[in-house]
């Protein structure tokens, strides 16, 4: 049945998705979780909604009329706290968004997988095993594994809580293992899907003579919490540095999987995504910003295009054209990338050199001599390449007489 409801969900437009969003917060009783919601479709209009700008005056005036003491309130628990204080230990968000996660097709196959899990949870027990109930993610800063986590839960439409481990070792050290017990015993209260972000920050290896024994002892703590996690929920563990993980902890997960840099299929992908209801986009432009941000991470990507996009807005010209400058403004002042650089927007975009020029912020005689030099070292590689193939063939003749 869970599976049922979950590919309904999927299979609804924009605008119906939102709407059984907002259905699913509110009767939670959750006003923040209705505001940021609300927040949301004024950023980003769900398909199917005919005048945009009426629709965005609409919600906001509708947020306006709201105020705390009318506000709902999350009643599903009690959200824990630092000792007496009312700073929350954990952030809520009841409708987390992943739309637009792209990772490598392996990494995809296994989160589908969970889903699939999830779906089948009842057969799966009847024959003894279980749906996974804790994931461990490992991969450098940038790469997904926040947006994964937001994925996860929007697909299973299950609550989001984040705890960044960071923070709560520094800043209430000598509580830590209190204030994080707190958290994993509520977000075992109902199903959910719990984050702890930064998780090399507790878990440790325990033979490490730098670390003082609290951090120790909470190792052992999350030792146990692992083994007892119930299957109604999932709790993912993210870190940029697994090599600094306990041994034990590591084992303790039911997955465990790497996110990579995003190879150039996936960036396009990226790109792709990004770019979903902008007018204007030129096709050859992402292709050609997909060959300028190898071995840069989706949040990198991320990055320039809202950058691209705000500078569209202030200069009157399109996402593509700003998204191109600021990334042609990073590449070497002088070198054989440049003026391949040159040559690709020339041939792929049919831009003249003074468009090229205005575009990198270089003078239109700069980019023409580097035009003429990669059109020199491509005429200059087909013939070493010809002459290559033609010796190779007569070595090859040779031995065979």
């Amino acid at each position: 049945m869970a599976g049922a409801v979950t590919d309904s969900f999927h299979d609804l437009s924009g605008l119906e998705r939102a709407v059984v969003d907002l259905v699913r917060v509110g009767v939670r009783g959750h006003g923040a979780g209705v505001r940021q919601l609300a927040s949301r479709l004024m950023r980003s209009v769900p398909t199917g909604v005919q005048d945009v700008e009426s629709f965005r005056d609409a919600v906001h005036e509708a947020i306006a009329a709201g105020s705390d003491s009318t506000a709902l309130r999350y009643v599903s628990g009690t959200v824990p706290t630092e000792g007496d204080t009312a700073h929350p230990l954990v952030d809520i968000d009841l409708v987390p968004d992943g739309e637009g996660l792209v990772l490598s097709t392996q990494v995809m196959g296994d989160l589908v997988e969970v889903l699939q899990e999830r779906r089948r949870a009842d057969e799966l027990r009847r024959a003894g095993a279980g749906p996974t109930r804790t994931l461990l993610l490992s991969g450098p800063p940038g790469v997904g594994k926040t947006m994964t986590a937001r994925w996860l839960a929007q697909s299973l439409q299950l609550p989001l809580l984040s705890l960044d481990l960071s923070s709560v070792v520094s800043s209430y050290l000598g509580t830590s293992g209190r204030n994080i017990k707190s958290v994993l015993d509520y977000a075992k209260s109902g199903p959910c899907v719990l984050l702890l972000d930064e998780f090399d920050a507790i878990a440790k290896r325990r033979d490490d003579d730098s670390d003082i024994g609290e951090l120790k002892r909470i190792v052992n703590v999350i030792l146990v919490e692992l083994d007892r996690w119930p299957d109604t929920s999932l709790l993912i563990a993210a870190t940029n540095h697994p090599q600094l993980l306990d041994t034990a902890v590591e084992r303790r997960f039911d997955r465990s999987l790497t996110l990579s840099l995003p190879a150039d299929e996936e960036r396009r992908a990226i790109l792709d995504n990004l770019s979903t209801g902008f007018e204007g986009v030129d096709t050859d432009a992402l292709i050609l910003a997909t060959q300028l941000t190898s071995g840069t991470t989706s949040s990198d990507l991320t990055r320039c295009w809202s950058l691209a996009h705000r500078r569209s807005i202030l200069n009157g010209s399109t996402v593509t054209d700003e998204l191109l400058s600021q990334l042609a403004r990073h590449v070497s002042r002088a070198g054989p990338h440049r003026d391949k650089l040159f040559l690709t927007m020339r041939d792929t975009l049919r831009m003249s050199n003074r468009q090229i020029a205005a575009l990198v912020g270089v003078s239109h005689p700069t980019v023409a001599a580097g035009i003429k030099r990669a059109e020199g070292v491509q005429r200059d590689g087909g013939a070493r390449q010809r002459s290559y193939v033609a010796t190779t063939s007569r070595q090859r003749r040779g031995t065979e007489t």
